[in-house]
């Protein structure tokens, strides 16, 4: 080899560590950003699950997003499909505008999640009440806490010395047990009864897991379920989603288990080398 080609291998072999120092320094400060960002307490959950391990915790921080925008993703179809069957099972027995209908009772926190989502339409659309699309717009702004707590026992309605409990079993058995067309067989199926309080369960689980992702809170240890002391891992969160799937359409749910990413995800958790 040529003085000059050595020369030549040198400068480029020098030149190739230069890049790759200055590929590691902001590496390093894109880290330390992303440190900062997520907070020290936060990251110290990742942390403690990656035994110490800073790069670890990163990607167990980076699957445990993408995990949580995959259940989204599916959540955001329950969330549709449910609401729509609901509201048809009211509208069959009380009318496309089931919820101004006085001979169906509702609760006074049925009445103030209602009127909250009144109040969110625009003032042309809601000045606009024989709109036959009315009723679907003011579905689409109620919550899902809102058609979880339709199915759950009822709470009061009114002011003392009036004040009494609407029992939402009477939803149930005139029109909400027909919005789950597959409910039926999934009770069988655990040998369970299809009831109002099952259906709840079911729904109330969907309804903890959307509300811990949509709120960007750790998967990695699973998620509480309000009121019950006990924690469900992600992969049980997803197991109810498929369970709410099938009890709402069967070829829904085929479908959700052909589309979901969540799956091929939780195979795919970060673990040391």
């Amino acid at each position: 080899m040529s003085d000059d080609a050595a020369l030549i291998g040198e400068s480029a072999t020098g030149a190739g560590e230069l890049e790759a120092t200055a590929a590691a320094v902001r590496l390093a400060r894109e880290e330390s950003a992303l440190d900062q960002a997520i907070s020290a307490d936060r990251l110290a959950t990742y942390l403690a699950a990656a035994n110490g391990d800073r790069a670890l915790a990163r990607a167990l921080y980076v699957w445990d997003r993408d995990l949580s925008i995959a259940i989204l993703a599916d959540i955001a179809i329950l969330e549709v499909a449910m609401r729509n069957a609901m509201h048809l099972a009211l509208s069959s027995v009380w009318g496309q505008t089931w919820y101004e209908n006085p001979k169906l009772e509702l609760d006074d926190r049925t009445l103030r999640q209602l009127r909250t989502a009144w109040e969110d339409l625009p003032n042309g659309v809601r000045r606009n009440r024989l709109d036959p699309r009315l009723p679907g717009r003011l579905v689409a702004r109620c919550m899902f806490g809102f058609w979880a707590n339709l199915l759950d026992a009822g709470d009061h309605f009114g002011s003392e010395p009036r004040r009494y409990r609407v029992d939402y079993e009477f939803l149930w058995r005139n029109s909400l047990h027909q919005a789950f067309r597959g409910g039926a067989a999934v009770a069988r199926a655990e040998h369970a009864r299809y009831t109002r309080p099952w259906a709840h369960e079911a729904v109330r689980t969907v309804n903890a897991l959307r509300n811990r992702v949509a709120h960007h809170e750790p998967l990695i240890n699973g998620f509480p379920l309000p009121g019950q002391g006990r924690r469900l891992t992600a992969k049980e969160g997803h197991q109810a989603c498929r369970k709410l799937a099938q009890m709402i359409d069967r070829d829904l749910a085929t479908w959700l288990d052909r589309s979901s990413m969540v799956p091929t995800l939780l195979g795919s958790q970060p673990t040391p080398v």
